[in-house]
């Protein structure tokens, strides 16, 4: 939509002060004196014409009885049985106007202009007794002030002329002027220079300010130093702030402003007083899933992740160290004012345990803890602070199923140190003497041992030979005669005799026979009636 098509709204505002019909026949130009004057019409008294002549009051605006003033005729009516002469001296004006509009348009000269009324898209000025069409795109009028300039004098430029049918159609612009003009105002300002501006607007990302003749605009990262959420509660329109310039743009007429400027970077305070590695005092601001902010000074803030709160390498539950508005202690453990860039720990407070660690915990060493979690598949037992061990289910007895609570004192073997990962492996079970160990120092193929039944099966029975050690005799191997169901002749809990048959080192298994002692004890009595009698029992 081009700016004059806007004249749709207000086109009838420009016939305003036109009669509404016109005679040809009966234009033109006298000179008459003011008789008489009301509200709404004055009334002229030229020479030579025998009908009264009429003006709009308004017309005549500074003019008093007596007074002559040029108009011209353009109509008449009827008035009282009476014929009247209407007249303008307002087209005579226009006349007048409309020559000095066309030479201030061809000139590109700079007028003023009254503003009479705001319409759609714009507002409508009178100049040279033309109306001219200011839209709010070339008005330099904030929107929400467009209303307290109605009736005021305004510079303006002339942007384009038009006529069509229904008269003359004038574009107006105020843009070139107020640039100008601000150009001619940022000409004047020097950067780094502290200045008071007013409050214009108040936005949510910062604030339009007026200073000297210039728009400028402070982003809400340059109100303070502190981080700035809300700035309606901060500024109004109207406000009068102190600020300091930090950037011009001339080209872009824009006038960049700071106020945090106006006190010291907290950071390079920081940085004078400390270094990576100082301890130091905050407030912590925020407890976020990754760790903590603490505020060391007003706008200044640093990370404490949750990898800095303890030397154990396990998750750490941040609520469980600090909450927001706590007062804690903490280690500088990366600086960068520059990038604004802090880093903070807790840990560092107290000495590395891992430091020594290849010494305090070898492989093979004993140490003692508590145990502070208990997982279905093993548990952690904290040696010293920051510092558990694991230790798996499987690690935890040679046998039997072995179970710990949380605060359980724990004595463990070190089976595995990973110094980078941070981790300790144990094992409780390995303080005592593997009993398969024991068991092959104990026992060797063709032992006779008599052994109490811990199980019995339909594939053979388990004898209790030690702690975690147990024998197997196959089906096969329990008697010298067929036997269908081993229930049926042994019980758990008897004691049998049998010998040792074979040692599986490997798969950890001992396998014995009652058959092969029975076989032996009867060859045996055998042999003796063999000599007593010179028979065998067999042959009975």
């Amino acid at each position: 939509m081009s700016n004059f098509d806007y004249y749709e709204d207000f086109e009838a505002l420009l016939n305003e002060y036109m009669p509404i019909k016109e005679d040809e026949e009966l234009k033109r130009k006298v000179t008459g004196t003011i008789v008489n004057t009301d509200r709404n019409f004055t009334y002229l008294e030229v020479a030579g014409e025998p009908k009264a002549v009429r003006v709009r009051t308004e017309e005549l605006a500074g003019y008093s009885v007596g007074d002559e003033v040029e108009v011209l005729i353009v109509s008449q009516l009827e008035e009282d049985d009476s014929l009247v002469l209407i007249a303008s001296k307002r087209r005579i004006d226009m006349e007048i106007g409309s020559e000095k509009l066309n030479a201030a348009y061809n000139n590109a000269e700079i007028v003023t202009g009254r503003i009479l009324k705001r319409v759609k898209g714009g507002y409508v000025v009178e100049l040279f007794f033309q109306q001219g069409f200011l839209p709010n795109s070339l008005s330099e009028i904030p929107f929400d002030q467009g209303d307290s300039f109605l009736g005021q004098e305004v510079s303006v430029v002339i942007k384009d002329v038009k006529e069509d049918k229904k008269g003359k159609k004038i574009l107006l612009s105020r843009r070139e002027i107020v640039a100008a003009k601000e150009l001619e105002a940022i000409d004047k300002l020097v950067l780094d220079s502290v200045v008071k501006a007013t409050v214009l607007e108040v936005l949510d990302f910062g604030l339009t300010v007026k200073l000297d003749g210039v728009r400028g605009f402070i982003h809400i990262s340059e109100i303070d130093w502190k981080k700035t959420v809300d700035l309606q509660k901060l500024y109004k329109t109207g406000d009068v702030i102190e600020a300091k310039i930090i950037e011009i743009e001339k080209e872009k007429r824009n006038v960049r402003l700071s106020i945090k400027a106006l006190k010291r970077n907290p950071w390079e305070i920081l940085a004078e007083k400390n270094a990576v590695g100082s301890e130091v005092s905050g407030k912590v601001t925020r407890v976020v899933n990754y760790g903590a902010f603490v505020e060391l000074l007003p706008g200044v803030e640093g990370l404490i992740h949750t990898s800095d709160f303890s030397w154990a390498n396990k998750k750490v539950n941040v609520n469980a160290f600090v909450k927001v508005g706590d007062e804690v202690k903490v280690v500088i453990t990366e600086l960068n004012p520059t990038e604004r860039k802090l880093k903070l720990g807790i840990k560092q407070l107290s000495a590395n345990p891992w430091k020594d660690a290849t010494e305090k915990y070898a492989v093979g060493s004993t140490l003692t803890g508590t145990v502070v979690e208990v997982k279905p598949f093993g548990i952690f037992v904290e040696v010293e602070e920051g510092v558990d061990g694991f230790i798996h289910n499987s690690d935890f007895a040679w046998s039997g199923n072995k179970r710990y609570s949380k605060g359980d004192k724990v004595e463990f073997k070190v089976t595995e140190l990973n110094l980078e990962g941070q981790k300790i492996k144990g094992s409780i079970k390995d303080l005592t003497k593997n009993p398969w160990e024991t068991a092959l120092e104990n026992y060797k193929v063709g032992d006779r041992i008599e052994k109490e039944i811990k199980n019995i099966q339909d594939f053979g029975m388990f004898v209790k030979l030690g702690e975690g050690v147990d024998g197997f005799i196959p089906t096969q191997l329990a008697s010298r005669d067929f036997i269908k169901n081993l229930k049926d002749v042994f019980n758990v809990g008897d004691n049998v005799l049998a010998e040792i048959v074979e040692i599986d080192s490997e798969k950890k298994r001992i396998k014995l026979s009652i058959k092969k002692v029975q076989l032996e004890k009867e060859k045996n009595e055998n042999k003796e009636l063999i000599e007593k009698y010179g028979t065998s029992s067999s042959e009975e």
